[in-house]
């Protein structure tokens, strides 16, 4: 398994990020997706002779897909046949999101520590050091300025090596999962390839336009691709651009001081001047705006009105506006330097991207993420209804932008505006929101809203709350919540779902809802 895959030359590789990296700047900041003047392909290019031998369609006629996100805890704790067959007989998974890459607790580990253990695996806690779980080849990375990233907790245990024969053999797809969670502490040069805030600041994540983060990811995806038979691949990018981070449009905590009013790195300015964006203007613009958020936060209301004085600010500097929108063309076209590294080693792999669960519940993020955008750089997408953890979250975020953008109005004339506005009803208050959560209805709701968005071109695989940690006095997941949750995704129209957030912090109890609904439908 880490003998390189035959048929698969580097050269075809380069050929075609070469040709990526050509792609104007503008045709992005002016709307248009990346590889969207790519050759479509023929009408009959299924019977054609390069096809005669293509797999076999998955999921079999009748079945659906259903993914687990797992990370490598989980598999050296159980066995990796015990893991495998518990997920098939609980949840009905043929699907394994393994987790090759990441630096945070998230995906990786046990159960953290503020929750209570579940029904399966180690009794105990433990430590996240990170990096990668899978097998590192030094000659992928020769181009990149990081290169030391093997995760050391786990020993030679390799997550694609020792998992992906097993699965396979029991029928089972292995998908490989990375995301954005880097403890810069641990790797070296991370300075190289970071993230720059509105005051010089270096932050915790990469710069999407600096090209050592871009040599860096496209190593990373180069060496799991060509080393291992993987059927797809996932990456969780959840951050928003600068502008919602100002603003506390999150369901984090509105700090004082706010940190991620990014990236102004100089790959940044360079190129945002490229295509008419003024740097030096956009920075002053951010700087007045946190300037704006901390009078908001701890002054008296203004006699014009909080939302007239931010709008204010807006028609100051509407470079503010044109830098969220270039943050988020860069995200895009890292997704393509992904998808197109990717589909260069393997073309039938399937590669898609984790929608973070803010796109459910603000209104700003799902302007800026758009689905329709994507749909030239996906196979596929997931965006994350998370519903049960969605309680306290939702809760957060709508005191959030009620302190800053909405202090005019009062919390529950908030949350009344943002249940109009995302087309959702019989939504508990925000006195019982925290405890209740959202319905399993209100994953239908963003499943539909994203098949349209896509018109069909790919398929929507909605995630799927299973645990996703919350207070203990907070809304707790249900079996009943799970199959609730499970069936309006597949009532919606999605071909598939994605049972998240990871394995080692779900209850077999909580697992078995979506056997129950995938038996309910006759799909399992």
């Amino acid at each position: 398994m880490n003998e390189p895959i035959p048929g698969i030359k580097e050269s075809s590789r380069r050929t075609f990020l070469k040709g990526l990296s050509a792609t104007p700047a503008i045709a992005l900041a002016s709307g248009e997706s990346l590889l969207s003047q790519a050759r479509p392909a023929p009408e009959n290019a299924g019977n054609s002779p390069q096809n005669a031998n293509a797999p076999a369609p998955f999921p079999p006629p009748g079945k659906k897909f259903v993914a687990m996100q797992i990370g490598a805890r989980s598999f050296v704790d159980e066995g990796v046949d015990k893991c495998l067959d518990t997920l098939r007989e609980k949840g009905g998974v043929n699907v394994v999101m393994a987790t090759v890459f990441t630096y945070g607790t998230g995906l990786a580990g046990r159960q953290v520590q503020s929750e209570p253990l579940p029904d399966h695996g180690v009794q105990e806690y433990d430590r996240v050091h990170g990096g990668s779980f899978t097998k590192v080849h030094p000659e992928f990375y020769n181009d990149s300025v990081i290169k030391d990233i093997r995760a050391p907790e786990l020993g030679d245990f390799d997550i694609l090596a020792d998992v992906v024969p097993k699965a396979k053999a029991k029928g089972m797809q292995t998908y490989a999962l990375f995301e954005e969670a880097y403890n810069p502490r641990l790797i070296a040069n991370f300075e190289k390839v970071c993230e720059v805030d509105v005051y010089g600041k270096l932050g915790r994540s990469t710069c999407f336009n600096n090209p050592h983060a871009r040599s860096f990811i496209s190593s990373m995806v180069s060496d799991w691709m060509t080393n291992n038979e993987l059927d797809g691949l996932m990456w969780e990018s959840e951050r928003q651009g600068p502008l919602n981070s100002t603003l506390g449009a999150h369901f984090g905590t509105v700090a004082a001081r706010r940190s991620s009013i990014c990236c102004f790195c100089d790959f940044c300015i360079r190129k945002a001047k490229e295509i008419g964006i003024e740097g030096a203007r956009a920075r002053e613009g951010y700087i007045a705006l946190d300037h704006w958020v901390s009078r908001t936060l701890s002054g008296p209301r203004v006699a014009d009105g909080t939302f007239v004085s931010l709008w204010r600010v807006f028609l100051e500097y509407p470079e503010i506006l044109a830098w969220e929108r270039f943050w988020y063309t860069s995200q895009e076209e890292m997704y393509g330097v992904i998808y197109g590294t990717a589909k260069a080693i393997n073309p039938r792999a399937q590669i898609g991207w984790h929608i973070m669960h803010l796109v459910t519940m603000s209104p700003f993020h799902a302007a800026d993420t758009n689905y329709a955008r994507l749909v030239h750089v996906s196979d596929y997408l997931k965006p994350s209804p998370y519903n049960n953890c969605a309680g306290p979250r939702f809760a957060q975020y709508i005191h959030n932008v009620q302190s800053t953008i909405f202090r005019d109005m009062t919390p529950d004339q908030v949350l009344d505006m943002h249940y109009k506005i995302l087309g959702l009803e019989g939504e508990p208050t925000l006195d019982k929101l925290p405890t209740s959560g959202l319905s399993g209805a209100s994953v239908g709701v963003e499943t539909k809203r994203a098949i349209a968005d896509v018109e069909g071109a790919i398929p929507i695989y909605p995630g799927i709350d299973i645990d996703i940690p919350t207070g203990l006095n907070e809304k707790r997941t249900q079996p009943s919540d799970v199959k609730a949750a499970t069936l309006a995704a597949f009532h919606a129209g999605a071909p598939g779902v994605v049972l998240s957030r990871k394995y080692a912090e779900m209850k077999l109890t909580n697992i078995a809802g979506a056997g129950e609904a995938l038996k309910e439908l006759r799909y399992y």
